[in-house]
């Protein structure tokens, strides 16, 4: 008797997860399960920034999937998804060269999401997205690469010009980039591109080249509202806001960008602000593979309405979530609203996507098993987010906090949501050697 295929597109938190949980299954012979990735690692997104401001190797952020299941039993293919169809219970696959297909009993959408541009003019094309280890790379580069540019220059004002960063953005995202890159070229500046050797003795140079003052870089955090992450209480957003100020980065909240070019943003109260480096933070969008025949109801932004134990509405062997689920919390989308609870869809966060992950996992046995299905409900653990060495926010049971302890609280967290005890170690040396050297500068090809 052939065993119930379980298929699984996307190896993010949610896909991960659920094939952690159904790991046990798999060995006892039970069902065979397969993974579908576009890349052969897991990739810990929270921590990308550090990545990208020279914090952190970009090996230490990604697992291989196949060392993470390793004797496990469950398949890893790498390939994109190009079309499920539902009624022939097939997904179609696109690998390095060649197409297959491979069919299922059951299947579980968890392909995560990708930048929005909300459609503004330009900011597809000009600016840089922090949602892979590739954009992580472009990124440090990039931030290399102007300062070996700006040192060949003796114009202050070309330089301050071509040292021009913006985040746009001030979510848990753009407000982490933003305070790790103000420190990254900070540092960079006093150890690396201010040699004051062969000043004169007045202080004067006769060639202003090879030396960037420590005031010429700058860093401005644009965002649409007028506040800084809307899911804290207003007293950690402004203990946010004036780590921020007092780093020395620029916030311009309370208005939106309408068009971007390669140098520069265009802002809905007609000021233009100059930027070499624009990182875009402003949100994501989900990232629905395509359904060959009938199309999958879809929910507020674009997600996929699912039922109460996260099946496709009108399909009871598919599953969706994660960042592409339009979950509504203790209810069905599908059904109507009960007007004493809210009708938004549960944040795209990693920590309700893990969350997800255990229900789903034990719906899907209990599909095969034919035992009752159980119904989901998010108790939030609170969250935290670094803004910049040392320093963090957040949120535990409705106790807010603020400072050193709770940096440290937010590292051991995140240390721990590593599937692998060699990756934790790798991760703590690395940690500890940046507390007592600079950042790495190494151009990364």
């Amino acid at each position: 008797m052939l065993r119930p295929h379980v298929v699984i597109l996307g190896a993010g938190f949610g896909g991960m997860y659920v094939a952690k949980k159904l790991v046990r299954q798999v060995k006892k012979g039970k069902i065979d399960v397969t993974i579908v990735n576009r890349t052969n690692y897991f990739l810990f997104t929270p921590l990308l920034h550090e990545v990208a401001t020279g914090g952190l190797s970009p090996r230490n952020v990604a697992e291989p999937l196949r060392e993470i299941f390793a004797h496990s039993g469950v398949k890893i293919i790498q390939a994109e998804v190009e079309k499920i169809d539902a009624s022939k219970r097939t997904v179609s696959l696109k690998g390095h060269t060649d197409t297959c297909s491979i069919s299922y009993d059951y299947l579980i959408v968890a392909t995560g999401a990708e930048t929005n541009y909300y459609g503004i003019p330009g900011a597809d094309i000009n600016t840089m997205s922090l949602k892979s280890l590739q954009d992580a790379y472009l990124i440090r580069n990039k931030i290399i690469d102007l300062f070996e540019q700006a040192v060949l220059i003796s114009d202050p004002a070309r330089r301050r010009e071509l040292l021009s960063f913006v985040v746009v953005g001030g979510g848990a995202t753009g407000v982490e980039v933003a305070a790790e890159l103000i420190e990254f070229i900070r540092g960079m500046v006093k150890r690396y591109y201010n040699d004051t050797e062969g000043t004169d003795t007045d202080g004067s140079r006769p060639d202003d080249r090879q030396h960037c003052h420590p005031e010429e870089p700058q860093v401005t955090l644009i965002h649409g509202t007028k506040e800084l992450l809307e899911q804290f209480s207003p007293k950690l957003r402004q203990a946010a806001m004036a780590r921020l100020i007092h780093n020395g980065i620029v916030l311009k909240s309370g208005v939106t960008v309408t068009a971007v070019t390669k140098k520069c943003l265009t802002l809905a109260d007609g000021t233009s602000v100059p930027a070499s480096l624009i990182i875009w933070a402003a949100g994501v969008k989900p990232i629905i593979p395509h359904f060959e025949g009938s199309s999958p109801i879809v929910a507020g932004g674009g997600r996929l309405a699912v039922d109460e134990y996260f099946r496709l509405l009108q399909q009871k062997n598919i599953f969706a979530l994660g960042d592409v689920s339009a979950y509504v919390d203790g209810q069905s989308v599908g059904l109507p609203v009960d007007p004493s609870k809210s009708a938004r869809p549960l944040p795209m966060l990693a920590q309700v996507a893990v969350s997800q992950a255990r229900i789903v996992a034990y719906n899907i046995w209990a599909s095969i098993a034919e035992r009752n299905l159980q119904r989901f409900h998010y108790h939030s653990k609170g969250s935290m987010i670094s803004v910049g060495q040392w320093f963090a926010v957040g949120e535990i049971f409705s106790l807010g906090l603020a400072g050193k302890l709770t940096w440290w609280m937010w590292r051991t967290i995140y240390l721990f949501k590593f599937a692998s005890w060699s990756k934790r170690i790798q991760i703590i040396f690395e940690w500890t050697l940046a507390i007592f050297y600079p950042r790495d500068i190494t151009k990364l090809t």
